[in-house]
């Protein structure tokens, strides 16, 4: 999970809510498709555009608008709170997911919200640890809200865990030369364009935040043997 830092609404969402917020039909279900576009158009660009909950590619033809506090629980204009917000696949009326936004259904109630580790939250990714099978741990075993977020919203679906592992092997792998075969200095700059990438602008790549974490652990892992051979 990579940590979304909000910006300001669109404006097109702000004029609908003086318009509208003291009409009986003040929530959510009441928007228009045009504003529904303007808010997806914002979030993919503020997300990246990468899922808020997987880190698989998204546009705004391929995502839907995701609540944080699902629509079942929230109150009065909660449902139209733009950092209420996310946008996450798959498109509206698309087959079910097992993971993601889908598996997370109306999850998590206000009295388990402790439970969830919201992609706005501060340090969010550094509480999820990527294996390079693709497969997703909490950093800390004894972290009870990262442990719940993986399972509630299926981070370890087998179909997810092989799209991370290919994105993974594909990363660690010199063409030719087997998997895991990147040297420590192509790792390096691999691991630096990456973080360069978050610090400008536009998309990233997708699962840029399990990569990071692949290539910190293949540098750790030579650095080691290049110790232990002296």
């Amino acid at each position: 999970m990579r940590q979304i830092n909000k910006g300001a609404e669109p404006g097109e969402l702000t004029q609908w809510k003086a318009q509208n917020r003291a009409l009986p039909n003040y929530c959510y279900t009441s928007l228009a498709a045009a504003h529904r576009l303007a808010v997806r158009t914002a979030l993919v660009t503020e997300q990246r555009g990468l899922c808020a909950y997987t880190g698989r590619r998204i546009d705004v033809e391929n995502c839907h608008i995701e609540h944080l506090r699902p629509q079942a629980h929230c109150g009065i204009g909660e449902d139209v709170d733009y950092r209420n917000l996310v946008a996450g696949v798959p498109a509206p009326n698309t087959p079910q997911l097992p993971y993601g936004a889908h598996k997370k259904a109306d999850w998590p109630a206000v009295a388990d919200e402790h439970l969830f580790v919201s992609p706005l939250s501060g340090g969010c990714a550094a509480r999820f640890s990527f294996r390079l099978n693709g497969e997703v741990e909490a950093a800390d075993s004894a972290d009870n809200a990262a442990v719940e977020t993986i399972a509630r919203l299926g981070l370890n679906d087998e179909a997810l865990v092989q799209l991370r592992k290919a994105a993974i092997a594909a990363t660690l792998q010199i063409r030719g030369r087997g998997p895991a075969s990147i040297g420590i200095a192509d790792a390096r700059r691999r691991l630096r364009d990456l973080e360069r990438a978050e610090q400008q602008a536009g998309a990233l790549e997708p699962y840029s935040f399990v990569l990071v974490q692949a290539l910190e652990r293949q540098i750790r892992r030579i650095e080691k043997i290049r110790e232990a051979r002296g």
